[in-house]
């Protein structure tokens, strides 16, 4: 099937919101964010205020301004989860590095001890063992990277095949970090997981959902009312409610408990409420939130 649909002017983009019924309370002012805002990332913001499907109408007496609050909602938690990621990352690459350092040597990414067998060995017929792939995956960070600190140890260390383990972790992007975590032997997993006060399952589990986080977070995706496609495991016995794993509350959640351990005198429990109360109109039920959250832990 060909596609038949042709670009719409930033007029004709108006037209057809006026036409499914949205209320314009100024056509400038709609242009401008349209002109800002590409229509399509907008129109992912229609979704709670439109008829239900097949119809493309809005509800009757919806204004522009809702959406656009819910779209400047979405775009200041994506700034706060940023905020808390970048903390959150820091510590989690400190203490993999450290471990590794002082337990195999300034070299231990690159010695088969420190993992398991299974990491060892292809997964698949013709495949190449994830070591291979991860010693891969720091080559190509490298090649790719303008670090100073780099250029300065190539020329020191000219005998050297490889970065020492505290270098080679400040290049892997999270992703990767998350995937040599999960190769590693289980004592030390489980030693890691421990100063975050989790068990090396869930840890691990979280190490790949905060990767997918990031990953929506840097590339300015929405975070609202969005389903998650890797679900985190919650902790056995764990005091916080969480009904939906897949959600972005539950991702609120990990991060609180995280910097908890990481930054006790973080702001950033009272900053996600106050964003919260700055925009009475979203409806955070729509991400996950519990109708009792604020009377839960971690929020009291």
């Amino acid at each position: 099937m060909k596609f038949p649909k042709a670009a719409k002017t930033f007029d004709e983009q108006l037209a057809i919101l006026k036409g499914r019924g949205l209320v314009i309370p100024s056509d400038d002012e709609a242009i401008r964010w349209l002109k800002r805002v590409n229509y399509y990332r907008l129109s992912a913001y229609f979704a709670p205020f439109k008829q239900p499907l097949p119809s493309e109408d809005f509800h009757s007496g919806i204004n522009f301004d809702r959406i656009v609050d819910l779209y400047v909602f979405d775009c200041r938690l994506r700034n706060l989860f940023m905020q808390a990621m970048e903390r959150i990352e820091v510590s989690i690459r400190t203490a993999i590095t450290y471990e590794l350092a002082h337990t195999y040597g300034p070299f231990a990414h690159t010695d088969p001890n420190s993992f398991s067998a299974w990491f060892l060995q292809p997964m698949k017929l013709g495949e190449s063992p994830p070591f291979e792939e991860l010693m891969g995956n720091i080559l190509k960070e490298e090649k790719r990277t303008k670090e100073i600190f780099i250029k300065a140890y190539r020329q020191k260390y000219t005998t050297e095949e490889h970065l020492p383990i505290w270098m080679a972790t400040e290049l892997m992007s999270f992703g990767t970090l998350s995937m040599m975590f999960e190769g590693l032997k289980s004592a030390t997993k489980t030693k890691i997981a421990a100063q975050y006060k989790l068990a090396e399952r869930p840890f691990q589990n979280w190490l790949h959902v905060l990767s997918s986080i990031r990953n929506i977070t840097a590339h300015h995706s929405r975070l609202w009312n969005r389903q998650l496609g890797v679900q985190a495991v919650i902790p056995h016995g764990w005091i916080h409610y969480v009904p939906k794993p897949d959600r972005t509350y539950c991702i609120a959640v990990m991060m609180q408990h995280l910097l908890s351990v990481i930054a006790r005198g973080s702001q950033w429990r009272k900053r996600l409420i106050a964003l919260i109360d700055l925009h009475p109109n979203v409806e955070v039920v729509a991400m996950g939130f519990p109708e009792d959250w604020r009377t839960r832990t971690p929020w009291v």
